[in-house]
């Protein structure tokens, strides 16, 4: 397919690029939209033609999952990722943060404190004080232009008694880490030896530029999978968000029971039946299409790295290591919160990710989403330019 082709998404409700919601959030409906984080591409040809030939049967009753959907998502791992998931470790919800909500309720208790790496997702913290729980902020570092993981303030926040749950990002939306075995064992230890249950949000695992590698946390050692659980979805990968479930992979037995009866009780196990048919699809036929998505989405990041070095050097990119939403340092501008998100809304017609929705960490910085035709974000770059360059 193309990736450079305009598709006008307005045609249905969409939160990225509808002018209501653009006013709500950015006070400007004219703004060019880069913040929510899917893409502006066509699905796979391949999810497409399944949902077309399920939709033209006609009949949308009861289903159940059947073993080649199980089997799909199962090889789609261990090819891809080289990890073997067992089929009885797979427990299925809505979404991923509806499976972090129920993991969040079931591993603590109201009070309890949840350790975040900010910046970090936003919705993390809702899921948190929604729960009755306490955000305790093991923040990231920045050590000569790359976020690491502060493994001393770690220790010390999970050496709390109260402290009953980690949260981590991997890759880490929004600043782009993917991070390494090393980095995700020494975490993962550090929890074990506090009795920390670990939730890991894998959704963007594989949106990775090469030679980095995503590792999922539960590959890592039995000791670390009995010890956590891992949250994952197509979502992200084949830009099927409004149409598929979240899997959460549980190997600790006691624990996928618990989930288990959670989604049993509150009847959030139902088959969705074109759900089944986009995922079937992608698991099983979309791994052409990624790897062409993977070098368009490098293509992008290419562009606007030569881009900013040689028009705008004050506006610094986080070099991305993963996803693609990537995280840009706009604190050589000197423009405090508040107005650096109105300049960049009304001054330069950005709808951005402000950083400080990320938690206070972010604040100077802007996510943006760059899964979208490059001729999208040639105009975003000329707009950032003529704004700061007339407007400052």
């Amino acid at each position: 397919m193309s990736f450079d082709q305009i598709i006008d998404r307005n045609t249905y409700p969409t939160l990225k690029w509808r002018k209501s919601q653009l006013m709500e959030h950015f006070g400007n409906d004219e703004v060019l939209p880069f913040w929510v984080a899917d893409m502006d591409f066509l699905a796979p040809d391949v999810v497409i033609d399944s949902l077309r030939k399920r939709v033209e049967h006609g009949i949308f009753g009861y289903e159940y999952k059947e073993e080649r959907y199980f089997d799909a998502f199962v090889r789609w791992y261990e090819h891809r990722h080289q990890w073997a998931i067992g089929l009885e470790h797979i427990k299925f919800c809505p979404s991923v943060l509806n499976a972090i909500a129920i993991l969040i309720n079931q591993h603590s208790e109201e009070g309890d404190g949840v350790i975040v790496q900010p910046p970090v997702f936003f919705e993390f913290r809702s899921a948190i004080r929604s729960n009755h729980r306490r955000r305790i902020k093991n923040p990231l570092k920045v050590v000569d232009g790359k976020y690491q993981m502060d493994f001393e303030d770690l220790e010390a926040k999970a050496a709390d008694p109260n402290t009953k749950i980690m949260i981590i990002c991997n890759p880490h939306n929004p600043v782009g880490r993917v991070w390494t075995r090393d980095e995700l064992a020494r975490a993962g230890e550090i929890c074990r030896r506090h009795n920390v249950f670990v939730i890991s949000d894998e959704i963007h695992g594989d949106i990775v530029y090469k030679p980095h590698r995503y590792t999922p946390i539960a590959s890592i050692s039995e000791e670390l999978a009995h010890h956590s659980a891992t949250c994952l979805s197509p979502a992200k990968t084949f830009n099927i968000a409004g149409a598929v479930d979240a899997m959460a992979v549980i190997a600790n037995k006691q624990y996928r029971q618990q989930f288990h009866d959670f989604a049993h009780r509150y009847q959030i196990n139902k088959t969705n039946v074109f759900t089944s048919a986009a995922i079937e699809a992608a698991y099983s036929q979309g791994g052409e299409w990624l790897d062409e998505l993977l070098a368009y989405l490098q293509s992008n990041v290419d562009f606007l790295r030569t881009y900013l070095h040689d028009n705008l050097s004050q506006v610094k990119l986080i070099e991305p290591e993963g996803t693609y939403l990537v995280w840009i340092n706009f604190e050589s501008l000197g423009l405090s919160t508040k107005r650096l998100a109105q300049f960049l809304a009304q001054k330069a017609g950005l709808a951005l990710n402000p950083g400080y929705w990320f938690g206070r960490e972010g604040a100077g910085y802007a996510r943006m989403n760059i899964a979208c035709p490059q001729s999208l974000l040639q105009e975003a770059m000329f707009r950032l330019s003529y704004a700061v360059r007339n407007h400052l």
